[in-house]
Parts: structure tokens; sequence; C-alpha cells
């Protein structure tokens, strides 16, 4: 799936249908690979097939209304006028049923579009028009409705449609001439086609948007016009690749599956729950496609509709910020630009937007900081990564040290870094820049690109007075160590790296509340700062020093699935989960294991992950003898890996406890024939015994078994599982079963062959 979503995504339409393929041959009926073709198959023109393959799609999920909408716009395609029509009855009958007016607004509106004078569309417009209180649309619906039924020489009801329109909005031109011209018996005009509503969003109309900037890329990727705007193409490429993973329904978080992996270079989260909401993606859809045709204000409605239905992305917040902001709506900008800060790809243009917004209200230290973090996270790509640390640390210090400077200062600051990071040359200004102080400085150390833009000396104080800290510290000479920390923060008391020495002098000191109290002050500031990974690294500081400090390791994962550091971010759940197993909190413990379930299906983190949580989770349902949503987390395990024999034991064997023989025996004769054809006969063999001393008396496990002794040639075991077996039929009242049963054992030759015979007849007599 991800391969083919990948090549979708490349407009290698022939590729994606050929992977999409072979993940159905995997599983015919997975209703997000039967999309993804029918997707495929439908931009390759191929209507037909792929009609059939959203046919089918429906079928599996009839309550999923992107197949029925994709076979209405498939029979537009092909002329079925009265098709499509039909199918966008459908799909708005099932958007009502799932409190989505819009959505159904949407398809009653394309019917009409289709087939002005339908009336079921018109009156079901007029209607949810007025009741959602969108007057003008009402009454230019009701018209509509007047006029298709005075055609079908109903003039009274079309009458009654008028004076609607007229109570709706009294003295409205076109309602009263409405009424005036059919008092006259004079024809009312034909039903106009209804306002609104945008055509379908194409994969290749979007790349077609995001190509004239690419093709001013020079030899390097990221140079761009400048960093904001590289971001917003990014952000943007990022959510049109969420199209084409298809919402799921909701339900328990063990049948969630994994999802497109471009959703994974965000995250979901938030106050609602982002799986399962079918409406985000059409609203986020409808926003890609006004955003690409210019429509900037309309867009960032659909945006807000879409985060407000559970899409928690950073690059959703960054496009929505950008275009808040230039509406200069800079407040709800300011929101949503903080919420894409510290993610990888949009983390520049994010605080370089801050930052110029901020300049636009004239906050000059509020923009100063922004700039300056802006202009770091550019000057580590001038950088080798080994000298990211002595470079972070110059800029935090330069950062401090303007905490009071004055409005001079801090214009210069900003005016010029501005003026270094706009433009399309930003990226060999700043090649060309490091050049130069590598010439004018040449050593180990790193020169920050500050330092051409903004001079002082209170960096240089603050760093000397550093390197004297770490002196005294080495030495255990703590008492000083925290004076001289003290000292420094009068010349720089927002520099956080002395608040964490300080932190670290009273760990050291042995002053451990106080110490984790400061280390939790400053992750918090690192955070509203938008430095996520400083504030993710104060985080697991805090959590070497006391583990189980729960809101901490919760604070750290949120950070770190930010920066889609999603792997630490499982450790981090998974220890997480065993803190609260240890602390007797089970349901804790698996709740935090679903919500890491949900993470690594949404990150392309492979499913080794998704295992090893879903085994732990079966371990809390097994010891809870919570033997139903065991069995639903072993099939799961069991679906992603069938070869994975310990879940399918388990399958076996709880579908046996839970006395469902039927399911458990359809299982165990797949298991079986896994471990004939892997030349594993003597473990097939072992394994029926086993279950059979653990489930004595089922049918299913006794004439496996007998079966398996005689192919062993184990004549006479073979005739004691039959023998149980018989007796268990015969005990439930299935005379026919054990008939054929005591056959059986008389093929065989056993000893008392007669006293089998003599029973047969009887049982053959009764019936």
């Amino acid at each position: 799936m991800r391969l083919g979503h990948s090549a979708a995504w490349d407009l290698q339409w022939d590729k994606a249908i050929g992977f999409y393929r072979k993940a159905l041959v995997e599983s015919p009926d997975n209703p997000s690979a039967l999309t993804s073709l029918g997707l495929a198959l439908f931009e390759t023109e191929q209507f037909k097939e792929a009609l059939a393959v959203y046919h089918k799609a429906a079928k599996v999920n009839p309550s999923d209304p992107i197949p029925i909408e994709k076979c209405a716009e498939i029979f537009e395609r092909l002329g079925q006028i009265d098709d499509a029509v039909n199918q966008r009855q459908a799909v708005a009958q099932i958007y009502l049923q799932r409190k989505d007016a819009q959505k159904a607004i949407e398809n009653w509106t394309h019917i009409a579009r289709l087939k002005p004078e339908f009336l079921p569309a018109r009156s079901r417009l007029a209607l949810t028009y007025e009741r959602t209180g969108r007057l003008r649309q009402a009454v230019h619906e009701y018209l509509a409705v007047a006029s298709i039924l005075q055609r079908g020489g109903k003039v009274d009801r079309a009458t009654e449609a008028i004076q609607r329109a007229i109570r709706l909005s009294p003295g409205d031109p076109e309602a009263t001439k409405a009424m005036r011209t059919l008092q006259k018996g004079k024809q009312l005009p034909s039903p106009a086609q209804p306002r609104g509503a945008t055509a379908p969003l194409r994969m290749a109309k979007v790349r077609e948007y995001l190509k004239p900037e690419k093709e001013m890329i020079d030899k390097d990727e990221g140079e761009m016009a400048d960093p904001e705007v590289a971001a917003q193409r990014q952000a943007l490429t990022i959510l049109a690749g969420l199209l084409f993973d298809e919402p799921k329904e909701e339900g328990e978080e063990e049948k969630r599956t994994p999802r497109m992996a471009a959703l994974t270079r965000g995250r979901l989260g938030g106050k609602q729950p982002a799986v399962g909401q079918p409406q985000m993606y059409r609203y986020l859809g409808q926003a890609i496609d006004l955003q690409t045709r210019g429509h900037d204000q309309q867009a960032a409605k659909e945006y807000e509709r879409a985060i407000s239905s559970g899409l928690e992305h950073p690059a959703a917040h960054y496009n929505l910020g950008l275009l808040l902001k230039n509406v200069e709506e800079y407040d709800s900008a300011r929101k949503h630009l903080m919420a894409a800060l510290g993610h990888p790809e949009l983390d520049l243009g994010a605080n370089l937007a801050l930052g110029r917004l901020a300049h636009n209200q004239n906050d000059l230290s509020e923009a100063a900081r922004y700039l300056l973090q802006a202009l770091k996270l550019a000057d580590s790509l001038s950088v080798d990564k080994s000298q990211f640390s002595q470079l972070n640390q110059f800029y935090d210090a330069i950062q401090a040290s303007m905490a009071g400077g004055d409005k001079e200062q801090l214009a210069n600051i900003v005016d010029n870094t501005l003026r270094f990071l706009s433009g399309p040359d930003w990226l060999q200004r700043l090649r060309e820049a490091r050049r130069e102080l590598e010439s004018q400085r040449p050593g180990p150390d790193v020169v920050p690109i500050v330092d051409l833009i903004r001079e002082g000396e209170g960096t240089d104080r603050v760093l000397k007075a550093m390197g004297q800290i770490e002196e005294l510290i080495a030495k255990e000479l703590y008492t000083a160590a925290m004076e001289e920390t003290m000292l420094a923060l009068d010349y720089a008391p927002t520099y956080l790296e002395l608040h964490m020495r300080m932190a670290e002098i009273l760990l050291k000191s042995e002053k451990v509340e106080a110490g984790l109290v400061k280390l939790s002050t400053i992750a918090e500031a690192h955070q509203v700062r938008g430095e996520i990974p400083q504030a993710a690294n104060t985080f697991s500081r805090i959590l070497e020093v006391a583990p189980i400090n729960i809101p901490a390791r919760n604070r750290l994962i949120e950070l770190l699935a930010q920066q889609e550091r999603n792997t630490e971010a499982l450790d981090q759940y998974l220890e997480l989960a065993e803190i609260y197993r240890q602390m007797a909190e089970i349901d804790t413990a698996r709740k935090a294991l679903a919500n890491a379930l949900l993470l690594a299906q949404h990150a392309s983190v492979g499913r080794e992950y998704s295992i090893k949580i879903l085994r732990h989770m079966g371990d809390i349902d097994l010891s809870r003898l919570d033997w139903r949503r065991a069995l639903r987390v072993y099939e799961q395990i069991r679906t992603i890996n069938p070869g994975d024999e310990e879940a399918r034991s388990h399958v076996i064997d709880l579908n046996l406890r839970l006395g469902q023989e039927d399911p458990a025996a359809q299982e165990l004769d797949s298991y079986l024939g896994h471990l004939v054809e892997t030349d594993r006969s003597h473990e097939a063999l072992h394994l029926l015994e086993e279950l059979a001393r653990e489930h004595p008396g089922k049918q299913t496990l006794h004439a496996r078994l007998a079966e398996a002794y005689r192919a062993a040639g184990r004549t006479a075991d073979s005739i004691a599982q039959y023998d149980a077996l018989g007796e268990i039929q015969l005990d439930a009242g299935q005379t026919q079963e054990a008939i054929h049963t005591i056959r059986t054992i008389i093929g065989l030759g056993p000893p008392d062959i007669e006293g089998y015979r003599e029973l047969l007849r009887n049982l053959e007599g009764e019936g």
C-alpha cells in the first residue's frame, strides 16, 4: 500500500495499480486497497473497471460515502446522468445519517447542476438551507422549486413555495417578482443552477500548482523563493498526500489500520479523535483545491473546518496560519503557526513567518526572538552536524543577551535578519556568509552567521561565564558554581543554558526536588518559545532523574511525536505502560498502549512496533481473563503477520475457551497446514496433544488428534481419540455423527471390534 501511495503521488498510476492489486491479493476485501485502486483506475480513465472496484468497496463498507461518490463521478464521465443522480442521492443520505449537512448539500447541489429540474434535490436543498440559516440560498432554491412545480401543472404548490421564500426574506425582489409572474399566469424562469460547491480535487492539479516552485529549484532542493514559501509548498505536498489515505469508520482501537506514510510527516491527535472522521478529509480536499486556485479566504475556512473535525496536523496549521497572516488576522495566525513549530520540514518557515508577523505588529522583541531562531535553523544548514551543539549554544547566548537590548538594537537585528532570509537568493547568501566567516576566522570553532548581522559584548560575557561554571562543576565546587551562575544571570536572565546549569548544580548537590522543579520550568520555557527539540531533551533529563514522573513522560511523548521521532515516542509509551502496570493501574496501562498503537499505525515505523504493542495489550487482557478482547488483539497480530505462530496459537486457544469451536477449527486447520508445509509435522501433533489436554471434551480437537495419530501410524492412540469423540457425540445427542465415528473406529480394527459393531447396530436401529 505504501508503495502504491508513493507511485500515485508521483502520478505513476500504472505502477500504483500494480501495487494496489498486489495488496488486494493479500486482502481482497480491504476497503483502503479497493478505494486506492479505484482512484488509480479512475485517474487513468479506466472507468468501467474503476466502477466495478468502487462497487465492491461500497458493498464491503456500505456506510462509507467515498466509493458511492466516486461511482457517481464515473457515471457522470460516462454520460450516464440518471445513474450519477441516483448515486448522489444515496451518498447524500449517508452524509445526513452522519450529521454532515454540508456534504449532503454538496451532493444535492451537484445533482441540481446535472439536472436543474430535478425536484427532490432542489426541495431538499431549500429545506436544508432554511434549517441551517442560509436564507439567501434557501430563497433561491424555493424559487427553483416553484418553477419546477409550475411546469408540472402544480400551480398551488408553486405558490406555496414562493410564499415560503417571501416569509424567509420579506421584500426580496426576486421572490416578489416571481409571485407577480405566477399570479399573472406567466411562465416562471427556468430553474437556475445552484450556487457554490467546487469540482473534485485532482492530484494532477495539485502537482501542477507545485510545479512552478519546483522549477525555481537550482542544484539544491531547498533553494526556493524563501523559507516561508518553501515550507508552505512542503505543507501543501504533505496535506495533498493525506487525501490518498481512506478514512475509516470509528471503532475500537484494535480495529484501526495503518494509514498512508505521508501522514507520518505530522501527527494526528488533539481534543477530538482524528480517525473515523471522513468529513475531515472532505474539508481538507476543498481547502487544497481552493488554495491551488487562489481563493485564500475560502481555503482558510475549509482548513479551519478540517482542524475542528480532528486534523491536528502541523502542516494544516502552518498553511492556515499563513493564509490568516496574509489577511492580517494576526492573533489567529500566530496560534496556528505556533502549532507548526518543531516540525522538521516546517520549523524554519514557521519561525520566519512568526517573526514577520511580530514585525508587522511592531513587537520588536518577539520578532527578534523568532527571527533569531529562524536564522539559527538556516545557519545549521551551512555547518557540519558535529557543530550543531556549539552553534545552538552561541545563538541561545546571543538571544539571552539581547533580552534587555534597546529598541535600536532590536530593530537592527530584525531588519537585517529579514533581509538576509528573504528573496530567492537566501540560500546562496547563507553559503557565501559561511565561506566569509570561515576565511576570516579559521579554526575548529564554529562562528554563527548572526555575527555578521549584529555585534555586542553580552554574548562574550555569557560564554566566558559558562566556561567558568563548567570548571567549578567539574571540581565539585557547587556553591561557587551556583554563585557564578547567579552573577551571569544578571546580564543574561533569559539564557536557558544558565538555568540548566543551575538545575544540574542542584541535582549534583542532592537537592533533587528543587532540581526537578527547575528542569520542568526550563522545559516549559523551551516549549513556549517553540524550541521543541530542546524541550524534549529537558523532559528526557527529568526522566533520567525521576523515571516515574508520569506528567513529564506524557509531555515528552507529545513532543517526540511532534518532531516525528516516532520510534522514540513509542518506546516512551511502552515505558509508560510498564510503569502503570507496576502501579497496578491496568486500565491506564492498556489505554497508554492503545495510544501507542494508534501512533504506530500512523507512523512509518514498521509492523514490528505494532506487533510489540499488541503483544503487551494481549498480555494484559489474558491476565485479566478478558478473553474476547484478547482474541481481537491476537487476531490483529495474526492479520499483520500471518506467520506469527504464537498469535495463531492464542487465537485457537481463546476461541476454544469461548466455546467458539468453528472459528477455532478453521484457525487450527490453517495453522496445522502451515506446520505440515514447513516440514514440522511433529510440531503439529504436539500442538494437538497440548490443546486436547488443555481443552478436554472439544470435538474439534479429538477429531483432528485422532486423524493425526492415524496418519502417524499410531492406531491405538487414534482409536482412543475416536472413542472419546464418539462418547462426546453420544452425550450431546449427535447420533449420526457418533455412527460415523464408530464406523471409522471399526475400520481401524480395534481389539474389541465386536463390541463396536454391536453398538453400531443399536445406534442404527434407533435411527
